[in-house]
C-alpha cells in the first residue's frame, strides 16, 4: 500500500510538473514576441530587446513556480524586462562617463540600426521615458492601462496622466509634421 501511495504522489508530482511548464511554454509562445516589439519601442534598440525579454522569461522560468500563482505573470514579465533595459541602460551610461573622463573627449552614440513605423519611432523620441514607455506597453504591446500600472509598478492614476500627456504630445508633434 505504501507503494501505490508512493507511485501515485510520483505521478500526480509529474503530471503537475507537465501542466506548469505547458503553462509556462504557452505564456513564452504567447508572450514573447510582442514583449521584443514593446521593448524596441521603448529602447529603439532591437538587441538590448530581445536580450532582456529572454533575461526576463529566464527569470519566469526561474521562478515559475510561485509566479504563475501570481494574478497577472504577464505584467511581471513586463516589469522585468523593462527593468532589465533600465539597467542596462544605466550601465552604459556610467561606461560612457567613464570613457568620456579617460579619453577627454565625448563619444559618438552609436546609430540606431533598426527603424519601425519610422515616423511613430520620431514622435516617441521626444516624450519623457515614463510616458514612452507607457506608451509603447498600452499602444504596441496592447495592454490595458491596469495591466500597464502593473509592468510599469505604478498606480494606474499616473498612467492614465501618462498616457494622456503622451497622447497630446503625439498628437501636437504629428499635427505639425502632417
Amino acid at each position: 500500500m505504501d507503494r501505490d501511495c508512493a507511485s501515485t504522489y510520483r505521478r500526480e508530482s509529474t503530471e503537475k510538473t507537465v501542466v506548469q511548464r505547458e503553462g509556462f511554454e504557452e505564456l513564452f509562445r504567447r508572450g514573447y514576441p510582442r514583449l521584443v516589439k514593446t521593448l524596441c519601442f521603448i529602447t529603439l534598440d532591437p538587441e538590448l530587446a530581445a536580450d532582456s525579454a529572454q533575461e526576463a522569461f529566464f527569470q519566469l522560468h526561474l521562478h515559475w513556480d510561485r509566479i504563475s500563482r501570481y494574478e497577472d505573470p504577464t505584467a511581471w514579465v513586463y516589469r522585468i524586462a523593462v527593468s532589465r533595459c533600465t539597467d542596462h541602460r544605466r550601465r552604459l551610461a556610467r561606461l560612457g562617463r567613464l570613457l568620456e573622463r579617460l579619453a577627454g573627449e565625448q563619444q559618438q552614440r552609436d546609430e540606431v540600426i533598426w527603424y519601425p513605423e519610422r515616423a511613430f519611432m520620431e514622435a516617441l523620441k521626444g516624450l519623457p521615458e515614463r510616458q514612452r514607455v507607457a506608451a509603447a506597453l498600452h499602444y504596441v504591446a496592447g495592454l490595458s492601462q491596469q495591466e500597464t500600472a502593473a509592468a510599469m509598478h505604478i498606480s494606474e492614476g499616473a498612467i492614465k496622466s501618462h498616457l494622456s500627456r503622451a497622447r497630446d504630445k503625439l498628437q501636437n508633434k504629428l499635427e505639425v509634421e502632417s
